[in-house]
């Protein structure tokens, strides 16, 4: 059965939506996570909705789940970056905080000692909690950026205990 435009995508929807939120979380482990796979997957299917004529044709259902997957794993991938880059910072942050040397009392005051741009980042994604892409949003910045900058915080703050005792 061919179908074109919009009706493709109601189509795949209809047919394949709880079979991919059931695979990514398989896949995920968490609900929340599963349905923003199953949405980017659609994001993609949507861009390429012009290569798909028959929804019920097993090479179809093949490059929904393939989509899904590779969804999957880049939202997984993603969040293990974020949580070790948070376990990064915190163990920066607890080592600095308590080396007798730098007399901060606060994480506040350890990030008043970094430039604003790398501060801002810091408070949005530890302080905050948010996200990489909710922090290049309310900074108006790029994702790799914030990473970026993340990065050069987290060697900026290494470095405040040594040049202490200098």
């Amino acid at each position: 059965m061919k179908i074109q435009g919009k009706d493709i995508i109601d189509s795949l929807y209809r047919e394949y939506e709880q079979q991919m939120y059931r695979q990514a979380y398989s896949i995920l482990k968490d609900e929340y996570m599963a349905e923003d796979a199953v949405h980017e997957a659609f994001i993609k299917l949507i861009r390429n909705r012009g290569k798909i004529s028959d929804t019920q044709s097993r090479s179809v259902r093949n490059y929904v789940f393939k989509t899904l997957k590779s969804a999957a794993l880049d939202l997984y991938r993603n969040k293990k970056k974020e949580r070790e880059s948070c376990v990064e910072f915190d163990e920066s942050l607890e080592n600095t905080l308590t080396a007798e040397e730098t007399g901060l009392e606060s994480p506040e005051d350890l990030l008043a000692k970094l430039p604003e741009k790398y501060a801002q980042v810091m408070q949005c994604l530890f302080m905050d909690g948010l996200s990489i892409r909710e922090t290049a949003a309310v900074l108006q910045i790029s994702e790799s950026l914030v990473r970026k900058r993340c990065e050069r915080s987290r060697k900026l703050l290494r470095r405040l205990p040594n040049e202490k005792g200098r």
